[in-house]
């Protein structure tokens, strides 16, 4: 056997001293004959098939490792000639490639939507009472305790609430918007949620309020649905200070891959807030939902949101909901300093804007409502 190995380097050793180090002879020149040949014409084959017949078991070993070695789907020169000469790299040889170089191993992910009728669990789900749901959940559902282990990544808000229940259930808003849009996102205004009730909210805690930290559509008697992100993707780099949230940033990248990780567990705690003159004063929104009880809330197992789904086009992400299914009044100037924060702590700025709703998800793509448990 090693007599067999000192002949592959020795042939591998001529293969290579057969090609000149000059990219204007190897792959630009046209004269002389192009064998186009890849495996099959190389000094490889000439090892492969005497041996085919004296020692049929080494043979088909060698071929094996070889084959691995160029890949199934090996390319022959003439093939990356060809591919050299129509990039038009000949004396040029810092172009830079426009396409693919052929043999490339094709990206295994798919990150096209799926369709609704082929996707895991959908959010946000209709949380009122007798709200049914068709799905049987495949992840696990993570706990209260397990969710505040996770790093809080993101904190983002949406105009109204996601989410609906009997307690935010004014979809006067929503529908004024649908009508207007046909169906289309518009660029220009984030799409409206479900709300709080405001008749009973007296004139004085109606007052406008001027946001200096917040943008966008954000005002006094409207509804937000805050979402504290939690993912296993962020990290706390000083234990010390209190605060999981070391990653926190704009967007959702941190969650789904901060760190380069591909699959992290994320929890999304979901708080809707009415913004009141005069409501409760809350110092910190910003880190974590632990600043108000949570007697009325639920879990379950769901999906990314936002106004880029529907019922059509939905999320390929798995997530794990906690969801306050009550309305929790707070006043502008807290809500203002949510934003403060956010810009001051850790340089965001797109999410100072509301994100738009996503409308309610079909019953057809929620999971059942045995899967929507109290929060544990």
């Amino acid at each position: 056997m090693l007599r067999l190995l000192a002949v592959i380097a020795c042939l591998a050793k001529v293969a290579i001293a057969t090609c000149p180090d000059d990219p204007e002879v190897d792959l630009c020149e046209t004269t002389g004959e192009e064998t186009g040949s890849g495996f099959r014409s190389s000094p490889w084959m000439a090892l492969v098939l005497p041996l085919a017949t004296a020692r049929p078991k080494v043979a088909t070993g060698l071929a094996l490792v070889l084959a691995l070695a160029v890949g199934a789907e090996a390319v022959t020169c003439g093939e990356l000639k060809d591919f050299y000469k129509s990039e038009a790299c000949c004396g040029s040889p810092t172009t830079v490639l426009s396409n693919p170089v052929p043999g490339s191993p094709a990206c295994p992910y798919n990150f096209n939507k799926p369709a609704c009728n082929t996707a895991e669990p959908q959010t946000p789900r209709d949380l009122s009472t007798g709200a049914t749901g068709s799905m049987v959940p495949k992840a696990a559902t993570l706990t209260d305790a397990q969710a505040n282990f996770l790093p809080l990544v993101n904190v983002h808000f949406h105009l109204g609430a996601e989410h609906k229940s009997d307690a935010y259930n004014n979809d006067t808003d929503a529908m004024a918007y649908d009508a207007a849009s046909s169906g289309r996102r518009l660029a220009s205004n984030p799409r409206p949620g479900f709300m709080c009730p405001t008749d009973t909210l007296t004139d004085a805690q109606m007052t406008p309020y001027t946001f200096q930290h917040c943008t966008g559509d954000v005002q006094v008697g409207k509804s937000y649905e805050v979402h504290y992100v939690h993912s296993s993707a962020g990290t706390d780099n000083d234990a010390s200070d209190g605060m999981n949230a070391d990653l926190l940033a704009d967007g959702l990248g941190g969650a789904a891959n901060g760190r380069g990780l591909l699959n992290p567990m994320v929890v999304v705690q979901g708080q809707i807030y009415q913004i009141v003159n005069g409501g409760p004063t809350v110092n910190d929104l910003l880190h974590g939902w632990t600043v108000v009880g949570h007697n009325n809330s639920v879990m379950y197992s769901g999906s990314t949101t936002g106004q880029s789904h529907d019922n059509s086009v939905c999320s390929p992400y798995v997530i794990t909901w906690h969801v306050d299914k009550d309305c929790h009044q707070v006043s502008p100037e807290s809500f203002d300093n949510l934003c403060k924060q956010m810009k001051d702590l850790y340089g965001m700025s797109v999410d100072l804007a509301p994100h738009g709703s996503r409308i309610l998800v079909s019953p057809t793509y929620v999971v059942q409502s045995q899967y929507v448990v109290p929060l544990a």
